[in-house]
């Protein structure tokens, strides 16, 4: 059974918000990671704490729909008949 285009642009819109979380994510892991080794080798020093650089923005409404035009794009291109297809 085919989906619909409102379903098809639903998926669009869950995939883009799941690439954009997992890059966010995947940032905010290396952000916090990088922190507590700055933090452990200030300690071993016996430096002051550095400051917390703060996370990334949480992906915003504007920038999911974008993501989701960009798939959208991407999967509504027809192929380029036009070109001789090599063998």
């Amino acid at each position: 059974m085919s989906m619909s285009p409102f379903e098809i642009r639903l998926e669009l819109l869950k995939m883009a918000k799941d690439m954009l979380e997992s890059d966010y994510f995947g940032e905010r892991e290396k952000i916090a990671n990088q922190f507590a080794m700055d933090c452990d080798v200030a300690k071993s020093k016996g430096a002051e704490t550095p400051k917390h650089p703060g996370y990334p923005k949480y992906p915003a409404e504007k920038e999911i729909i974008d993501k989701a035009a960009t798939l959208n794009a991407f999967v509504s291109m027809m192929p380029d008949t036009s070109k001789p297809k090599k063998s």
